[in-house]
């Protein structure tokens, strides 16, 4: 997105950060998954973990696949939100039911360390069979 081989100006320049911003305040969810992980990574942008989850929780939400997947991720090893197997069973379930097969798998991995209950909680979360 950024990649300008003819330009010889940093491709990350402040311009076309501010209109990835303006992007994903817009409404964008590519822009928003994409401006999460570059707080996340400090690509362009500060290193900000906190400001890269809202970002790219707000993709997820807004129906991203690889933020659903990424969110499933997160609630699973606790990394800036709460541990909790059956959120990240609800957001792995929205990114597979897109195709996403790696969010599949990681579903199917997590439903294994659920109880009956959780499990059952879990699916009624995501809407499964609805």
């Amino acid at each position: 997105m950024f990649d300008n081989d003819d330009d010889e100006e940093d491709p990350l320049n402040e311009e076309r950060l501010n209109g990835l911003f303006d992007k994903a305040e817009a409404g964008d969810v590519e822009a928003q998954y994409e401006l999460g992980w570059r707080h996340v990574l400090g690509s362009g942008f500060d290193l900000d973990d906190e400001a890269g989850l809202k970002w790219v929780r707000q993709a997820a939400e807004n129906g991203h696949r690889l933020a659903q997947n990424n969110m499933g991720a997160r609630h699973v090893s606790g990394d800036g939100v709460e541990k909790d197997l059956v959120e990240a069973y609800v957001w792995f379930f929205k990114a597979a039911s897109q195709g996403d097969r790696k969010a599949g798998k990681n579903c199917d991995s997590v439903a294994n360390q659920l109880s009956d209950g959780q499990l059952a909680e879990a699916r009624r979360r995501a809407g499964e069979g609805t």
